[in-house]
């Protein structure tokens, strides 16, 4: 008679084994690359040994695999943050401003991202990204909408621009849509000096911007607060 099998341990919960995956530590890699890549400068010192050719050859190909490993450990952390987050029902919002990128998790940090982007500290466009990973990496795939902000700080107005990529990178883009155009909006333009100017009956109030703003930090999807119109250009 065979013996029966074992009964099976308490299984962990996945978000559980994502977390652990996340916490991977980077610095011991960055680390060894960095001592690995160091002496180079010392095998440069002993030219005329007849090991120093090898040592050279496996030490520039250990330095290059260790980069790749890098890369790929970063990317394996990546993931498992989305997991991990996916399983809780986490949201991650990126806000990027200028060169600098900030990042809410909950509800209170969105609502003060959204006031950051209405009023930023430097000139031109913002942008939000709602993932369920921070969006780190600008050259790295990553979240399939996002919303563009100018505003006008001093008249608290502005405009947002929502675009969306579908799986085969067909881009599809709006802006905000005012049944009731704003007399004296400005024609506000896509980009700090930007020849481009959004039209004049895409320009809504604060009230209205955070109200979708908000939204869209809370669903990633295209605001349901405000009206839209296919994204078109002109002093118009």
């Amino acid at each position: 008679m065979s013996n029966p099998s074992p009964e099976p341990g308490p299984t962990e919960q996945p978000a559980v084994v994502f977390a652990r995956l996340a916490d991977v530590p980077l610095d011991a890699l960055d680390k060894l690359i960095e001592t690995t890549h160091a002496v180079y400068d010392d095998l440069n010192k002993v030219l005329g040994h007849p090991y120093w050719g090898d040592l050279v050859f496996h030490q520039g190909a250990a330095v290059k695999a260790l980069r790749e490993a890098r890369v790929c450990m970063e990317g394996l952390r990546a993931e498992a943050v989305g997991a991990r987050n996916t399983e809780l029902g986490i949201t991650v919002t990126t806000a990027v401003v200028g060169d600098e990128r900030h990042y809410a998790h909950s509800e209170e940090d969105k609502a003060a991202l959204v006031e950051r982007v209405l009023r930023p500290s430097v000139p031109g466009a913002c942008h939000l990204y709602v993932w369920d990973r921070p969006h780190e990496n600008p050259d790295a795939p990553g979240p399939y909408t996002q919303v563009r902000i100018v505003t006008d700080g001093e008249s608290e107005i502005g405009v947002l621009n929502f675009t969306e990529e579908s799986e085969d990178g067909e881009l599809t883009s709006w802006h905000t849509s005012n049944p009731e155009p704003l007399p004296d909006a400005p024609a506000l333009p896509f980009d700090a000096g930007s020849a481009l100017k959004f039209p004049r009956d895409a320009v809504l109030p604060f009230r209205e911007l955070r109200a979708a703003l908000d939204e869209f930090t809370r669903t990633g999807e295209r605001p349901e607060a405000v009206q839209w119109q296919p994204a078109r250009w002109g002093d118009v």
